[in-house]
């Protein structure tokens, strides 16, 4: 059964310790890191700091979950590469085994060909970062690269052993990307994928949306994937959005309804 995840970015307020503790209780196998508490920037998180790290490895260890992904605020465009690699190094301490980059936006001022090169290059120098550090990096469906044809384009350009794709179930069904094409252009490099329902431009409960998540999944497990299934509830952009005490147990029972009828 593929392990269940869910992100810090549903959980700002939480303190570690409360995170590891919620992982259990609801019943996910995993944690994706991206910020905590008021700090984005996880190599600067107390828990997360070079000297801590051990330490913090053998708590997450001791709770029985993983972390699943490390998500920087890497992003392409911005060739910030000493954030990837210090993304990829907190990656490689804490046994997680990969790291979420942005795409951004494509430059305009040159022809549309051209920039996906020079995107390309950068995206090379991040896979160069995380391949140094025994990690991969993946490459979400978000901002100018949210479909599954831009994604592929870009990861096709690169070429790069250690750069794979992350598939946000959301952003290419929103841009009118059916989700047998978003497949076909991922499958093959897919290494992580994000899920969150939604409707009339607001993210809802599991169900309460119009995102066809069975159907996705369907063709995704069906398709070979054995990754993490992530929830990535953004409360930390929306904090209007149902508190993770609501979101994260109904999510967990709702995929696992959904995994045990698969069985």
């Amino acid at each position: 059964m593929n392990p269940l995840a869910f992100s810090t970015l549903g959980c700002p307020a939480w303190p570690f310790d409360r995170i590891l503790q919620a992982a259990t209780e609801y019943g996910y196998d995993a944690i994706e890191l991206r910020g905590l508490q008021d700090e984005m920037d996880l190599p600067r998180a107390q828990p997360f700091i070079a000297a801590n790290r051990a330490a913090t490895r053998r708590r997450i260890e001791a709770a029985g979950v993983g972390i699943c992904c490390v998500s920087s605020s890497g992003v392409v465009e911005q060739k910030n590469l000493d954030h990837v690699k210090a993304h990829a190094e907190l990656a490689r301490d804490l046994g997680c085994p990969v790291v979420r980059v942005f795409g951004g936006n494509l430059s305009t001022d040159v022809p549309h060909a051209e920039a996906v090169v020079r995107a390309a290059q950068t995206l090379h120098a991040f896979g160069d970062a995380a391949r140094d550090a025994g990690v991969a990096v993946v490459l979400e469906t978000h901002d100018a690269f949210s479909t599954g044809a831009q994604v592929a384009e870009l990861l096709a350009e690169t070429a790069h052993p250690a750069v794979f794709s992350l598939w946000d179930l959301h952003h290419p069904y929103r841009q009118g990307e059916a989700p047998e094409e978003t497949h076909r252009h991922l499958a093959p490099t897919l290494r992580h994928i994000h899920i969150k329902d939604g409707r009339d431009g607001a993210y809802t409960l599991m169900g309460e949306g119009d995102v066809p998540l069975s159907a996705m999944l369907d063709r995704i497990l069906d398709g070979g994937y054995a990754g993490p299934i992530s929830l990535e509830w953004e409360k930390r952009w929306h904090p209007q959005l149902p508190e993770p005490e609501v979101a994260f147990p109904q999510y967990a029972r709702a995929l696992r309804s959904y995994l045990a009828g698969r069985d």
